[in-house]
């Protein structure tokens, strides 16, 4: 079997290196948080991933591994932390990062007691997510 045959396309340098082969799952129901996401994880070197219910996430996570996943807390057919467990078992490298509209000391307590390596509150910033980024080490 022939492989790399043949020149090599160019392409555009990106912002890390690093981030270059790491992929991003987004689990997300709003549209536009998907969007907003995969675009700076996009424009930051990753290969973002979205998924807008607990059930198409569960699929993306038994066909792909993940370096790093944004799992919201309140979708439409349940909660992420119901996600969390099947994440820890079966995507063991991948940091779990909560994103949530509720943003209260209860859901970062129990985000981090059910195995969530960081947690962002929405509204979030470009360097809200650089720094679950870094501090997660994806």
């Amino acid at each position: 079997m022939r492989t790399n045959v043949g020149p090599q396309p160019l392409t555009t340098p990106i912002k890390s290196a690093n981030a270059a082969t790491k992929r991003v799952l987004i689990i997300d129901d709003e549209s536009d948080i998907c969007l907003l996401l995969s675009g700076l994880l996009r424009k930051l070197g990753y290969i973002p991933t979205c998924a807008q219910f607990i059930e198409e996430g569960r699929q993306c996570l038994s066909t792909q591994q993940y370096d790093a996943i944004f799992l919201d807390l309140n979708l439409p057919d349940g909660l992420g932390f119901d996600l969390l467990p099947v994440i820890r078992e079966d995507q063991v490298n991948a940091r779990v990062i909560m994103i949530s509209a509720f943003d209260g000391q209860a859901e970062r307590r129990r985000a981090e007691e059910q195995g969530a390596d960081f947690f962002v509150g929405k509204p979030f910033t470009r360097l809200s997510v650089e720094k679950a980024l870094q501090s997660t080490q994806v």
